[in-house]
């Protein structure tokens, strides 16, 4: 299953999805799901925690312990080129990063599971493999 920064940022920190993120991740540790996300998860996550920690939502310690956290999940990381990327971004007018997430599961032929409610409204009628996160019931 492609997962993307939202779903992540969801087990990590306070949101109405956290239950069903947290649930996806303990599915994936306990080898139930493979997590699979473009490389881009990596930094969306680290530009993420640096943002939360400049707004004092977070120490320095919490965002070394989110980051290492999600080291020990070991999500599979893969590449996605810009040949997949552009055609999602301009089809469903999204940005090269949401369109890459998209593009590894048109690639792989996996459902992308998302939290972002903006990708999922542009999404979800034109492509059934995109689900979201609120709706995941653990394994």
């Amino acid at each position: 299953m492609i997962v993307d920064a939202s779903v992540i940022l969801s087990a990590f920190f306070p949101d109405e999805d956290q239950a069903q993120a947290q649930g996806l991740i303990r599915d994936h540790v306990m080898g139930r799901v493979e997590l699979i996300a473009p490389t881009l998860l990596l930094y969306e996550l680290t530009n993420a925690v640096v943002q939360a920690r400049r707004r004092g939502r977070i120490s320095d310690e919490q965002a070394k312990h989110v980051l290492l956290s999600f080291e020990g999940l070991k999500i599979t990381l893969r590449p996605v080129n810009w040949q997949q990327i552009l055609p999602l971004a301009l089809r469903f007018d999204r940005s090269a990063y949401d369109a890459a997430y998209l593009a590894l599961a048109e690639k792989t032929g996996q459902a992308l599971i998302t939290g972002d409610r903006r990708l999922y409204n542009a999404v979800h009628e034109h492509l059934d493999w995109v689900q979201w996160l609120g709706d995941y019931t653990q394994i």
